[in-house]
């Protein structure tokens, strides 16, 4: 255990269509104690989940893309996708999204995304 009572570290959130990381803060523990100022060294520079804001790059094609994200369908649980690192953005007027507008997702800053099987996406030419 760490033998300071005080810690501050810089954590961050990812952008939640590029992954990219975002949202640096400054944290410290507020209760002073050596277990909380270990919490506080343990998270230091680690990223703390998704933002709810996408980053200023994929803010850019907000008014153009429907960015889709490819998954893994096997390895992907509820309310947690498994992201295979693919991402392409697709025309709002592609047909699918006109269609079945409820597969389509927005972040705070109303940039569109949706999730994609992998081998969907391939057969349809996404990926």
């Amino acid at each position: 255990m760490s033998k300071n009572n005080l810690a501050v570290g810089i954590v961050h959130e990812i952008c939640p269509i590029c992954g990219k990381p975002m949202n640096e803060t400054i944290i410290m523990n507020n209760k002073l104690t050596p277990k909380y100022a270990k919490q506080v060294e343990e998270a230091n520079g680690k990223a703390i989940g998704y933002s709810k804001d996408a980053c200023k790059e994929c803010l850019k094609y907000k008014d153009d893309v429907v960015f889709c994200i490819a998954i893994n369908e096997d390895k992907s649980k509820l309310n947690n996708p498994y992201r295979t690192g693919q991402l392409v953005g697709v025309r709002k007027d592609f047909q699918l999204f006109i269609d079945k507008p409820e597969f389509i997702l927005k972040t705070k800053n109303n940039v569109c995304y949706c999730f994609v099987e992998e081998n969907t996406g391939k057969q349809i030419g996404f990926f």
